[in-house]
């Protein structure tokens, strides 16, 4: 039943379907009964305004059987789990639709603390790579650019070779992306330190890389709502160049990526461009709220069927925030990209098919008057 309620939740059937490590919390609570002492780890928290509901937590990289319940009681909510070894977890607050990323080790006392009015700012304290992981996030908190919060994971990666954070940065913002670029992954790995490799961090993600599926690299769109519930049909975008972008209300760094694009959009309102916002939401008012709340400029569609969304599907997505530019002829040009080196790109890209344009159009003429 547990396992059946959870296919409710869309972002964690996201993560279920992206398995990618797949050492077993599930075994960890078989053993409960028979750890050493001062192997432990401990997980308490109060979030004010949560519900009297269950947090998740599953492992970062975890298989659909591992999952524990932790039950809440007045925004109130402990654990105990036997740990042996550092392990990367995911605390999925279910009702809120929301994860957040945590480090689990022996001996560390994990305390959660925050508000559910403003989720962004849930503090989670205790072990080293939790603080290791807190500092990054201090370090992206000011940064409006989505291609300035990559850049920082990388710097992150370089300085931190023997933190399991890395790892978790690496499958975040380089794997996790439409069309990664292995390359670039081989290199971050490489520059890790050999702790990682001997707990098999390493070769797992080198598999997952690996055994990413192929893109054909085109991506037609198709009709869906607007905000006002009006249709946006295929051939609406006939002609014209697509920047989509996909995103959700409850995903922070989506929100970002969302805020970044709105200095591009405006540069290139007198161009055969359209940018599309594709969200992943299932809640017509958080949506609407925060576009409001934002003012973001383009073409905004949601049919709230999240990760289901026909689009989404077809797009290949891994992850969110999430970006496409597609050509007139529905070809991916490019993905992952923001702020200048998307505008360079687009910038050539629409001067030489508007050059293609006035040379057909100069030809046709000239047919017609031959004629």
């Amino acid at each position: 039943m547990m396992i059946q309620s959870l296919r409710l939740i869309p972002y964690y059937i996201y993560y279920m379907n992206r398995i990618f490590l797949s050492f077993c919390v599930g075994l960890v609570l078989t053993v409960c009964s028979c750890h050493k002492e001062g192997n432990v780890f401990s997980l308490k928290g109060q979030i004010n305004g949560l519900e009297d509901t269950t947090i998740l937590l599953y492992g970062l990289f975890s298989v659909p059987d591992s999952i524990i319940e932790v039950p809440v009681e007045d925004g109130k909510f402990s654990c105990t789990l036997p740990m042996d070894t550092i392990t990367p977890m995911y605390m999925l607050l279910s009702k809120e639709n929301m994860e957040f990323p945590i480090f689990a080790d022996k001996g560390v006392n994990m305390v959660v603390e925050g508000d559910t009015a403003q989720l962004h700012k849930l503090r989670i304290t205790g072990g080293k790579a939790q603080e290791e992981y807190n500092a990054f996030k201090d370090s992206i908190s000011h940064l409006d650019n989505y291609v300035d919060v990559r850049q920082q994971a990388d710097s992150f990666i370089v300085k931190h070779p023997q933190s399991i954070v890395s790892i978790y940065l690496i499958q975040k913002y380089f794997v996790q992306v439409p069309y990664p670029n292995k390359d670039l992954i081989e290199v971050m790995i490489k520059q890790l330190s050999g702790n990682l490799h001997d707990n098999h961090y390493i070769s797992r993600l080198q598999n997952q890389l690996n055994n990413l599926p192929k893109q054909d690299k085109r991506l037609e769109m198709v009709a869906l709502p607007d905000t006002t519930g009006n249709v946006v049909k295929t051939n609406d975008y006939n002609d014209h160049f697509v920047v989509l972008s996909l995103w959700a209300s409850w995903h922070p760094e989506s929100i970002v990526m969302q805020d970044s694009l709105q200095s591009t959009v405006k540069k290139f309102t007198k161009r055969p461009v359209k940018f599309v916002n594709l969200s992943l939401d299932n809640n017509r008012e958080a949506w609407l709220s925060a576009i409001r709340e934002h003012g973001w400029d383009g073409i905004h569609l949601c049919n709230f069927k999240g990760w289901n969304n026909e689009l989404v599907k077809k797009a290949g997505a891994q992850d969110i925030p999430a970006i496409y530019l597609i050509n007139t002829s529905d070809k991916v040009i490019a993905t992952d990209m923001w702020g200048k080196p998307l505008e360079n790109l687009l910038d050539k890209q629409l001067t030489s098919w508007e050059e293609q344009q006035k040379k057909r159009q100069e030809a046709e003429r000239k047919r017609k008057n031959r004629k």
